[in-house]
């Protein structure tokens, strides 16, 4: 096989390349633009926040039906074809959506955009690019997952404009188009699993020594169930989940209940998103250097101020300040729990342990809208739910601390001898 030196662009450069394109439409465009989809559907239908919030939860049903499913499929037959058919099944589920007029029917198709993000984005993603890089995997890792934020950065403006122009609906339709003529395409031209598939070899660098040895290693999910580590990193995941599902759900709104206008309340939003980039760009080489559990406690030390910033955001320059806060913050959740399950659990079997780890996030992510929607619709106040996600985020500072540096060593699949290494 050619090595990744070989005077010629190293493939796994258009891997990330590939990877942040579909990341930028299918996550960036499709999940990260919905606060601002949020109060002028609910205002549009006559739907509670509380109620249009369940829509995420249904999402996150589809996730985590999906996400261990996809996570095998990922395993067994490759990412391309399982990504290409999760893009389908969000693009058709974006043009249904334009057209309910049930909040049922919302929930049905919030289902099913839920299982087609998780066969494109986030767990395929994550394989092929650890796949492709064993050394210096967090910054490839960080320059796919860039692609979420700016999505999110340039298409937040872009939907609030088309929704104040033409509707929700029109939105809506648009979103799924791109994603059938854009996204598809993209991913069966240019996404390979493995670098075999091209005659190549993963990345390293001579001096690592961590990626001395060709071997794969991993536990499986079975083993990974018993270990302390699965159960930390779950931990962590859970709780940034619940924190940023509901924070990022109705920050929008609630800038606007305090009297900021649509337009600065988005912009605002599309702050978060361009921060964001900074954020994924910094976070993986700070893990590769200090590790990742260390970056993880950062991060969430990090998203606990930034909740307490926006309870006084009523001045604007506050709420561009829990902007650039909450947006650096998250920029480290998508690049870290990779970084973290490769790390610990090794990449034998990546696909399905990551798979059961987001689908106990997604569903996390949904309780948190969900649940600040239902107590503003009933107390008319976000304030004591602030309260709850600063004292939660402070809990997963502490839990990603405890967790022990993982040192160098040759790989092995023996649950005790992982043990032993301080996993």
């Amino acid at each position: 096989m050619a090595p990744p030196h070989s005077g010629r662009l190293f493939y796994g450069y258009v891997v990330v390349a590939a990877c942040f394109v579909v990341l930028f439409f299918v996550w960036g465009m499709v999940l990260n633009t919905f606060p601002i989809f949020l109060k002028p559907i609910a205002e549009n239908m006559g739907w509670g926040r509380g109620e249009l919030a369940i829509a995420l939860l249904m999402g996150s049903v589809g996730t985590a039906i999906s996400a261990p499913l996809a996570g095998l499929l990922v395993d067994r037959i490759g990412a391309r074809h399982v990504m290409a058919a999760g893009a389908l099944v969000i693009g058709l589920g974006l043009l249904a959506g334009s057209r309910v007029t049930e909040l049922w029917q919302l929930y049905l198709v919030f289902i099913a955009i839920g299982c087609g993000l998780m066969c494109a984005s986030i767990i395929p993603c994550s394989l092929v690019v650890s796949n492709w890089f064993i050394s210096r995997r967090g910054a490839a890792l960080s320059g796919a997952f860039v692609g979420t934020s700016a999505g999110g950065m340039v298409m937040s403006p872009v939907a609030s404009w088309i929704i104040l122009e033409h509707g929700w609906r029109t939105a809506f339709s648009l979103s799924g188009i791109v994603v059938i003529a854009v996204v598809i395409p993209v991913i069966l031209l240019a996404i390979r699993t493995h670098p075999a598939e091209m005659g190549l070899e993963a990345y390293r660098d001579a001096s690592d020594e961590t990626a001395a040895s060709g071997e794969i290693w991993g536990v499986g999910v079975k083993d990974a169930l018993s270990l302390r580590a699965f159960w930390q990193i779950a931990a962590v995941m859970l709780i940034i989940g619940v924190v940023t599902g509901g924070l990022g759900n109705h920050c929008v709104a609630y800038l606007t209940d305090l009297e900021h206008s649509p337009e600065r309340a988005a912009f605002a939003w599309s702050l978060v998103m361009g921060v964001m980039i900074l954020g994924k760009i910094s976070i993986g080489p700070i893990a590769d250097r200090w590790g990742a559990q260390k970056a993880a406690a950062g991060a969430c030390a990090l998203f606990a101020a930034s909740v307490a910033i926006l309870a006084f955001a009523q001045p604007y320059w506050v709420a561009l300040a829990f902007a650039t806060t909450y947006g650096f913050a998250c920029g480290a959740p998508l690049v870290l729990n990779p970084l973290l399950t490769s790390g610990y659990l090794g990449m034998k079997h990546f696909g399905a342990i990551y798979g059961v780890l987001n689908a106990m996030g997604s569903v996390a992510g949904a309780v948190g809208p969900v649940g600040a929607g239902v107590y503003f619709d009933r107390q008319g106040t976000y304030l004591p739910v602030f309260l709850l996600f600063i004292a939660m985020m402070l809990v997963a500072v502490v839990v990603a601390l405890s967790m022990r540096p993982f040192a160098p060593r040759a790989p092995s699949s023996d649950p005790s001898k992982l043990a032993d290494q301080g996993i």
